[in-house]
C-alpha cells in the first residue's frame, strides 16, 4: 500500500532548543577525580535537578564561575547565557544551552573562542551534601550535591568535563536531530521520517549549502517536497 504524507509542522520545536550560539557538553563526568580530589558518583545531581525542576528554572550559565567571588564586578556575575537542559546520562552531568543573543563584546568573545575550541571546559558550582571518604586514598565521593551553577571556564577542574559540540548561528539542524523530531514530537513513523530526510531535507540542504535560509523559508522548502513524498509502506 502507498503513503502519501503532507509535512504541515513547525520547525520551531527545534530551532528553539538550538538557539544561535547555542553548545552542549558535560558539566562533570561520573568516576574520574578531579584536581580537587573529588570525584561525583552517579545519582549526586539527582535531587538537586528535581528541586530545580520544581522552580521551573535550570541552574545558572556563568563565563568562569563570574570570577573571584572577592573581586568580581556586577558583569561577572550576570548569567553569559542560559541552559534549556539538564540532566543525568551514565556518562555524567549533560547540559545544553545558549549565550545570549545579545550585541556584546562579552559574548562576541566567548562564543568565538567557543567556535574555536578554545574555551571548551566546563565546570560546576556546587556545594556538598552527602559524600564517602576513602581515608586510604584521600579521594572525596560526592553523593549528593546542592547545584548553583555550571560554568564556561578555560581550565576545569574535572578535566573530561568539556563542551562537545557548539552550533553556529543560523545552522540547520542534523538530519539525526531532524529524525528525532519527527518522531517524538511530530508523530511520524521511523519510515516516514527517513522518507521526509531522504526525499526533501537533503535536497533543501544541498540548496542551502552556500547560504542558510530563513526557517520561514527553510520550512516552505520542506513543505513543497512533502506534498509529493510516497513511501512503499504504510506506517
Amino acid at each position: 500500500m502507498t503513503e502519501r504524507m503532507r509535512l504541515s509542522m513547525e520547525l520551531k520545536a527545534i530551532t528553539d532548543k538550538d538557539a544561535p550560539m547555542a553548545f552542549e557538553g558535560y558539566g562533570s563526568v561520573f568516576d574520574t577525580v578531579d584536581s580537587y580530589n573529588d570525584t561525583i558518583a552517579k545519582g549526586a545531581y539527582k535531587s538537586t535537578l528535581r528541586e530545580w525542576k520544581a522552580t521551573g528554572k535550570l541552574p545558572k550559565l556563568l563565563l568562569q564561575h563570574g570570577g573571584s567571588w572577592f573581586s568580581a564586578g556586577a558583569e561577572d556575575m550576570v548569567p553569559i547565557g542560559k541552559w534549556t537542559e539538564m540532566r543525568e546520562d551514565d556518562h555524567g552531568l549533560y547540559a545544553k544551552g545558549h549565550l545570549f543573543d545579545v550585541d556584546a563584546d562579552r559574548v562576541r568573545l566567548t562564543y568565538a573562542a567557543l567556535k574555536a575550541g578554545e574555551l571548551d571546559g566546563l565546570s560546576i558550582g556546587f556545594s556538598t551534601r552527602k559524600y564517602k571518604m576513602d581515608e586510604e586514598t584521600g579521594i572525596r565521593t560526592l553523593t549528593d550535591i546542592q547545584l548553583y551553577e555550571v560554568s564556561l571556564v578555560t581550565f576545569p577542574a574535572n578535566d573530561p568535563a568539556r563542551v562537545t559540540g557548539v552550533k553556529a548561528a543560523g545552522d540547520l539542524p542534523t538530519e539525526r536531530e531532524l529524525e528525532r523530531w519527527l518522531q517524538r514530537e511530530a508523530g511520524f513513523s521511523d519510515a516516514q521520517a527517513k522518507t521526509i530526510i531522504a526525499k526533501g531535507y537533503r535536497a533543501v540542504q544541498r540548496e542551502a549549502a552556500s547560504t542558510v535560509p530563513p526557517l520561514g523559508d527553510l520550512l516552505q522548502l520542506l513543505q513543497q517536497r512533502a506534498a509529493t513524498f510516497t513511501e512503499g509502506a504504510q506506517g
